[in-house]
């Protein structure tokens, strides 16, 4: 059975690249549904949602749009004009894809409504402005599809034509793909982990799922802990959530290239949701190549982990801020939390004989948690790094007097 697919851009400047788009899509069995998102140029095409009435979802006509001709006011209204009109559309069923093309305008309008969709949506982007301005403001978190055209989107050629081909056979195939079948539903454990910390993540995943759990993984790199933040609101049956990665909060008190903002740790709490914290990774703050350190840590350990991976190691005074605002987040929870302690180190360079070994650095951390956490919150020490197979059991251990008592 053919399947809805929403069709998102300027038909003033995009016009030809849309229609082609809908013929590619109609010609697969499904049906299209163009929404308007252009302002001032005429519409090359009739579209089913006009641009009138994404203006008017944003709080503004498109009559005042023209007239005022501030183009990041429009911007704004045609992004949430669209977002609000996509919502709906989600809400009652009534698309079950989305594929957005664009240039600079374009791409952000319809990128509001891209990020709104929900994880596993079917969801693409065809923009020119990618390859120059970077992914990230253009899918935030969300798994969007993203494909540049390469050439200009001026019109139809032999390239873009084969592009936009291409544009239309993804997101129609998106949408046919039926949900794999699975045998039943295993509860679900949401996990924070990263390359220093790979060891130990491993091990605690086949030890719950040798128990029949479900592990979810998100790679402590910014954007992972954004998203795993997202998805603990929204998921209905994680048993426990397992932190064993916190550099993200150092980059974001610290100034580092991994920062997942200021919520990071918090949706478990206020869910209630169950908690390990491990503090791995506290050791360090991310950047990308050598030359994006800032100057002001130019006299501190720094270690090239790889060429777009360079860690900065944190300090004494870096480590009592990092646990009091942990402890800060985690006094807030609504739900059992639990903190492990390994004490021969918290990383894979932070260990006797590497980089970064600073056991005075690493104790102002358990200090400072110890001095704020709320009495209920239990600091569990273990004898070992944290990459020793018996750190990992003990995490699972932990895990089962918690979740299973």
């Amino acid at each position: 059975m053919g399947k809805t697919i929403a069709v998102v851009g300027t038909l003033d400047t995009k016009g030809e690249e849309i229609h082609l788009l809908k013929i590619l899509i109609e010609k697969r069995g499904h049906t299209p549904l163009v929404i308007d998102t252009g302002i001032l140029g005429t519409p090359d095409m009739k579209a089913d949602i006009l641009r009138e009435d994404v203006a008017k979802a944003g709080g503004e006509s498109i009559k005042t749009l023209q007239q005022k001709n501030d183009e990041a006011f429009a911007q704004k209204i045609m992004s949430i004009g669209l977002k609000k009109i996509v919502s709906t559309l989600l809400a009652s069923g009534k698309i079950h894809g989305l594929i957005a093309i664009g240039g600079g305008q374009g791409s952000i309008i319809a990128s509001s409504a891209l990020k709104y969709l929900p994880f596993g949506f079917p969801k693409l982007l065809v923009s020119t402005k990618v390859s120059q301005a970077g992914i990230r403001p253009y899918t935030g978190i969300k798994d969007i599809l993203v494909l540049p055209p390469v050439a200009d989107l001026a019109g139809i050629n032999r390239l873009t034509e084969k592009v936009l081909a291409n544009a239309a056979g993804a997101i129609s195939g998106m949408v046919e793909m039926e949900p794999l079948q699975r045998n039943g539903r295993k509860p679900l454990v949401v996990m924070s982990m990263n390359g220093t910390i790979t060891d130990c993540g491993l091990r605690v995943k086949n030890g719950l799922e040798n128990k029949g759990y479900e592990v979810l993984v998100f790679h402590s790199i910014g954007t992972g802990g954004e998203a795993l933040e997202e998805y603990v609101k929204t998921e209905s049956d994680i048993a426990c959530v397992i932190e064993l990665a916190v550099n993200e909060i150092g980059n974001d008190l610290f100034g580092g290239l991994a920062s997942s903002g200021p919520h990071r740790l918090t949706s478990a709490g206020q869910r209630g949701i169950p908690q390990i914290i491990v503090p791995g990774s506290a050791d360090f703050v991310n950047f990308l190549g050598p030359e994006t350190v800032p100057e002001k840590f130019k006299n501190r350990k720094i270690h090239p982990h790889n060429p777009q991976a360079t860690i900065v190691r944190t300090n004494i005074r870096d480590n009592q801020l990092l646990g009091e605002t942990i402890a800060e987040k985690l006094n807030q929870a609504k739900g059992p939390v639990t903190i492990l302690w390994p004490q021969r180190g918290l990383s894979s360079v932070d260990k006797p004989g590497k980089p970064f070994w600073d056991p005075k650095a690493d104790q102002a951390l358990i200090k400072s948690l110890q001095e704020n956490l709320k009495p209920e919150i239990q600091i569990i020490p273990s004898n070992a790094h944290i990459n020793d197979p018996t750190f990992a059991q003990k995490v699972v251990k932990v895990f089962d007097e918690i979740v299973s008592p």
